[in-house]
């Protein structure tokens, strides 16, 4: 079988013409990153001008499925805009010509028909050969309408090892999105799954030639610290692979089970934000956290004994949690998580509602205890609510955060937080405004 991926109002004979929108002509209508094809059945397939109108990451889960459903050595042909001699040629071009040009770049204003993403070659030669895509050549041209295009002819490997690893790879993927456990409208997220199925394949890789059970609980039990739930998307993978044997999934599978009903990723949150409110020690609180949790997962794949007492144990620390903040336990997710409530403690101090700030960027805080902004903001709420020795101690806590990082114009902040600290301190002078401060760009231009 053969698939014309995209095809739009294009028929081409001998091919099973699929696309998302356009139904005038193709036999089926898929999305092209979730091919509704059993694996390994395609022996040719075209994704002709298709890929530029999906995201960076719907991108990666297109050439992942059509790798899954191209035969062993099965051929790819794709052909996507070609993204820096489309930037030349606009920079040479008149008015006229260059409002053509941006059609190239941008697409149409119709359903299906936008671009979202236009590639540099050597980007999409990166992902292709990422995807498990070998025998990679470019040709390029100028299409039909003119517009400077680049195709791509590759192969998906036809045999051994590394074909079984980018089998197991396209398979996790699929169980995400058949489950819906993918969310292509929020990028960060969707980098740290990818981040860690990248990890789990270059490290399966490494190891053909070496014992590789111990190396997979190792990075099933890291995956799981992060999320149980997308651990057992690796496992259901693996399933059959000699990888594991059955025995051994089912029992990481309880475990990651156990773990998502009691919200293993929430617990440790809380726990994280039960640590010291310290400047600089975000990485460090981290790590441990995260290293506890490692150890427990570890005993309750090692110790059948002790998975009652540790199972109790969770779920008092799971009772203990108000509500779930996060699904993914990850260091940028969690400094993301904070600026949501940073962000609402600006709105809150500009409003003049100092309890609300005051509580927004305490929380903000407990969630990451590196940003010098956090400390600062809270430290003038607190002078404005008239809790002077809670002032000081986070004014304090900024002159610490000033030492401890590199910071543009640090002498200018340091006076001012001195000067805000030295009024709450003593209430002589005139009285400082107090007032949200968001970024150092007013240094920078009082420095113009």
């Amino acid at each position: 079988m053969k698939l014309n991926i995209g095809c739009g109002k294009k028929y081409n004979l001998n091919y099973c013409n699929i696309d998302l929108y356009e139904d005038l002509v193709a036999d089926r209508l898929m999305s092209a990153f979730n091919l509704e094809f059993d694996d390994n059945t395609c022996d040719e397939i075209k994704a002709i001008h298709i890929i530029e109108h999906l995201s960076f990451f719907e991108t990666i889960y297109a050439l992942s499925e059509i790798f899954r459903v191209l035969e062993p050595n099965g051929k790819l042909i794709l052909e996507t805009p070609d993204l820096e001699k489309t930037c030349q040629h606009y920079l040479k071009a008149n008015g006229e010509q260059k409002k053509e040009i941006l059609g190239w770049f941008f697409g149409i204003p119709h359903k299906g028909l936008q671009h979202k993403i236009c590639f540099p070659p050597s980007l999409l030669k990166e992902l292709l050969s990422n995807a498990g895509f070998s025998n990679i050549s470019t040709v390029f041209y100028y299409n039909n309408e003119s517009i400077p295009s680049v195709r791509f002819k590759c192969n998906k490997l036809d045999e051994g090892y590394s074909l079984k690893i980018f089998q197991i790879i396209t398979k996790i993927r699929k169980a995400m999105l058949v489950k819906n456990f993918v969310d292509f409208t929020d990028s960060f997220i969707i980098k740290e799954q990818e981040d860690l199925i990248a990890k789990f394949a270059v490290e399966l890789l490494k190891l053909e030639k070496n014992d590789k059970k111990d190396k997979i609980f190792d990075l099933v039990t890291g995956i799981s610290v992060r999320s149980p739930k997308f651990a057992t998307f690796f496992l259901e993978a693996i399933e059959n692979k000699d990888l594991l044997s059955g025995n051994e999934i089912k029992l990481i599978l309880k475990t990651t089970e156990l773990l998502n009903d009691l919200d293993f990723p929430s617990i440790l949150l809380n726990s994280l934000k039960k640590g010291p409110l310290k400047p600089g020690t975000q990485k460090i609180i981290f790590s441990s956290i995260e290293s506890y949790a490692k150890s427990i997962i570890t005993k309750l794949y090692q110790f059948e004994e002790d998975r009652d007492k540790i199972t109790e144990k969770l779920k008092d620390l799971s009772e203990n949690i108000k509500e779930i903040e996060i699904t993914f336990f990850s260091f940028n997710l969690i400094e993301q998580k904070s600026l949501d409530y940073y962000y609402k403690g600006i709105k809150a101090f500009y409003k003049k509602n100092f309890r609300t700030a005051h509580n927004k960027f305490l929380e903000a805080i407990r969630l990451y205890r590196d940003d010098l902004f956090y400390y600062w903001n809270l430290a003038k709420v607190l002078a404005k609510l008239e809790l002077e020795d809670q002032a000081i101690k986070f004014y304090k806590l900024t002159l610490r955060f000033l030492r401890l990082k590199k910071i543009k114009y640090k002498d200018e902040i340091k006076l001012d937080i001195k000067e805000e600290l030295n009024w709450v301190r003593s209430k002589q002078g005139p009285t400082p405004k107090f007032e949200p401060i968001i970024s150092i760009e007013k240094y920078h231009k009082i420095s113009i």
